[in-house]
């Protein structure tokens, strides 16, 4: 299938606190197209994890894709995906919400269970249906947190995610999970987000301040960051 090639957006050059600052909704999807979804060669699991806001930027991770009319599948186990913001996303980009939209294919989860279903089973037929090599995983974690289903049944379900994501990984398919810190969670299960963490290729911390929200990478190397002022991210 043919792509798009997607006009180059350079970080902005203003900083805070040494991090460049995402000063528009177009520097925003170029960070984390150069963080988290670098386009060739792919790398692997990234997670974004810690606050809420990392809901938002797995739909900003989503359209940076969707611009440049690469398809993407987006597993939701938490109802959070917001067309809207598409909208705004797209029209930044100079797109019609419309096409991105088309090219975010959503599937949701309401249940443990259906959630690595579609991980395990649904997902690789999926990737082939439409041609995809990108996935994003919005809040994968949330429905194995439900106290209602026996610990022992919520990790092996968990164990089957992550074997179903090593595998994929391993055909080249590029993966972003975003999952904020549990909050209602069981204290038995609080191990599950520093567990899928430790299977990711990039780990990337999301914060928030009172000046906006911050985005560190560690790694062997150091600390990345990149700054989101508020007056920016409240626009989006």
């Amino acid at each position: 299938m043919a792509t798009a090639t997607q006009p180059s957006l350079d970080f902005p050059s203003q900083t805070h606190q040494g991090a460049p600052v995402i000063g528009t909704s177009s520097h925003l999807l170029a960070a984390l197209r150069k963080s988290a979804l670098p386009a060739d060669p792919p790398n692997g699991l990234v997670v974004l994890s810690g606050h809420s806001a990392v809901y938002r930027l797995g739909i900003c991770a989503a359209v940076d894709r969707a611009l440049a009319d690469e398809p993407v599948l987006y597993l939701a186990g938490a109802n959070v995906f917001d067309p809207f913001l598409v909208g705004r996303l797209a029209k930044a980009g100079r797109v019609a919400p419309a096409r991105a939209l088309q090219q975010i294919h959503i599937s949701r989860a309401f249940t443990c269970h259906q959630m690595v279903r579609l991980v395990t089973d649904c997902l690789p037929s999926a990737l082939r249906t439409y041609d995809a090599r990108v996935v994003i995983l919005s809040g994968p974690l949330e429905t194995l947190y439900d106290q209602s289903v026996p610990e022992q049944e919520a990790l092996r379900l968990f164990r089957a995610m992550l074997a179903a994501l090593h595998h994929l990984v391993e055909d080249g398919v590029q993966l972003v999970c975003v999952s904020p810190l549990p909050v209602m969670a069981p204290a038995s299960r609080r191990g599950l987000l520093p567990a899928l963490r430790a299977q990711a290729h990039r780990v990337i911390e999301v914060r928030e301040s009172e000046d906006g929200i911050w985005l560190d990478e560690r790694s062997g190397a150091g600390t990345r960051r990149w700054s989101i002022p508020r007056s920016v991210w409240t626009r989006l």
